[in-house]
């Protein structure tokens, strides 16, 4: 694999991980949207899942150089990350 097919693909294991555990804490999936695809912003990108809670699981990455940084965020309702 190199640098530029790393994507949330590559990631899918400890995604897959954190947003379970995420879900479980927060009451299951969103009855009206569990889940958004790739969001794109410039050179920065992220998947977000809702809970039925309100809360929202965002996944962030981004490629600088040949370095991939990613990060998750907890957004608690009506807040702004």
């Amino acid at each position: 694999m190199t640098t530029s097919d790393l994507g949330p693909s590559a990631f899918s294991l400890d995604q897959e991980e954190r947003v379970r555990d995420f879900l479980g804490r927060h009451g299951g999936p969103a009855s009206n949207e569990g889940r958004r695809g790739d969001l794109d912003y410039g050179s920065r990108r992220w998947s977000e899942v809702y809970a039925a809670d309100g809360y929202t699981l965002r996944c962030e990455w981004a490629k600088v150089g040949s370095e991939v940084h990613m990060k998750f965020i907890e957004i608690a309702p009506e807040s702004t990350p």
